[in-house]
């Protein structure tokens, strides 16, 4: 699946109210949290009748979170190299099985490989949280995908507990 950057609306919005103005969020937490909610309400009701909408919306949150992620590298070029390398990976993520991105994203061991020690970050700073704002809806996006393929509900919890995870992270987002 590829990663549609600059457009949908909502996405360039916050490409462009974030470079006009240093005071502005890393991230589009509004547009953000509204469709992460959305999901997470209609995949706990254990059915989804519009699983295409459903997907497509993890796709949208992947992209707010590269945008924000872009923003903050602007304004914190210290953290190029690391949060560059969740940017640059997010198309490769939705593309992935959910063991393979548990695996290399979530347990970290892309980013070992690559000589990043994760836990000198703060888990709920800024760095971390925007990581997270691509990586679990990438992981919900599979999920959605899986539930699609197969009906089995449980994908539908997975995508629920990417989300519910990731709400908490984007609350801490500053600039």
């Amino acid at each position: 699946m590829k990663l549609n950057k600059l457009k949908h609306p909502l996405l360039c919005g916050a490409i462009i109210f974030g470079g006009l103005s240093s005071n502005v969020n890393a991230i589009d937490s509004e547009t953000y949290l509204k469709l992460a909610n959305d999901t997470i309400h209609e995949a706990n009701g254990g059915f989804v009748p519009n699983i295409n909408r459903l997907i497509d919306a993890q796709l949208k949150l992947v992209e707010i979170g590269i945008a924000g992620s872009k923003e903050y590298i602007r304004q914190h070029p210290e953290h190029a190299d690391v949060l560059g390398e969740v940017v640059s990976n997010a198309e490769n993520m939705v593309n992935m099985s959910l063991d393979e991105i548990e695996d290399q994203w979530h347990q970290g061991k892309y980013m070992r490989a690559r000589g990043f020690d994760l836990d000198k970050f703060d888990h709920f700073g800024s760095l971390f949280s925007l990581m997270d704002a691509i990586i679990h809806p990438a992981t919900s996006y599979i999920s959605l995908k899986e539930y699609k393929r197969t009906r089995d509900t449980k994908y539908l919890a997975r995508a629920s507990a990417e989300l519910i995870e990731v709400v908490e992270h984007v609350k801490h987002i500053k600039h």
